[in-house]
């Protein structure tokens, strides 16, 4: 069932984004006062800019470590599943040492890497809370947007690593503008409606990692098709 879900998504995503990047930019300039000092689709690592994702390292909470086991782009064996999207799809195990549980934020902007340059990097939208069990291992399905459209999704032969915390202008500016947005699966009772509000995302983040931007117009209007908390 997942994966057809996550085969509807990655079809209706790609097919939105031939009609919706190739006609959408930005109306902002970088010399205009507050303005992004980036330029849509040559964002490093994103797109088919060169380079790696930038951004700030990822903080584990002290106890809080990585199992060791490779990180899969595979769906867990698990019902534990945090963030939304599903083009990339991975695997992730957090082993709390601590003798107390502890809540784990992953923060909005996280990108998990592919070490196949043929798979696409992925793109936590929004924060996501993870309850990790004192002096257990915690799986934890964790699902991305895509960032480089050109690329194939996850898929369980391929591995990759947790990235940065993404320091890109205009991604950050759209994780705040969805901050309070409906993106999970779990907040919509009609999967329909998820993969509608889905799709809306994707075109905006590949409007931004592979397009020229989106103009204030286009992205209020895709932000109104998405349902508030």
């Amino acid at each position: 069932m997942k994966q057809r879900r996550t085969l509807a998504l990655l079809t209706a995503a790609c097919l939105a984004a031939f009609t919706f990047i190739s006609c959408s930019k930005s109306d902002k300039k970088d010399d205009e006062p507050g303005g992004p000092k980036e330029e849509a689709g040559k964002i490093p690592g994103l797109g088919t800019a060169a380079g790696t994702p930038q951004g700030t390292a990822l903080v584990l909470p002290a106890g809080i470590t990585f199992s060791g086991e490779p990180i899969k782009g595979a769906v867990c064996d698990t019902a534990y599943e945090v963030g939304s999207g599903g083009l990339v799809e991975v695997c992730v195990a957090f082993v709390n040492n601590n003798t107390t549980d502890v809540t784990f934020t992953l923060p909005a902007g996280l990108i998990v890497i592919s070490d196949n340059a043929e798979y696409q990097h992925g793109f936590l939208i929004q924060t996501a809370t993870v309850l990790l069990k004192a002096k257990k291992t915690t799986r934890v399905g964790a699902n991305f947007y895509c960032v480089n459209s050109s690329r194939l999704p996850s898929a369980r032969t391929v591995t990759y690593k947790v990235g940065p915390v993404s320091n890109s202008t205009l991604l950050r500016e759209l994780c705040e503008l969805l901050k309070n947005k409906r993106t999970a699966r779990k907040e919509y009772a009609d999967f329909d409606q998820y993969l509608m509000a889905a799709n809306s995302i994707q075109m905006m983040i590949w409007s931004i990692t592979d397009g020229e931007g989106l103009d204030r117009s286009t992205l209020n209007e895709t932000l109104g098709r998405i349902p508030n908390r």
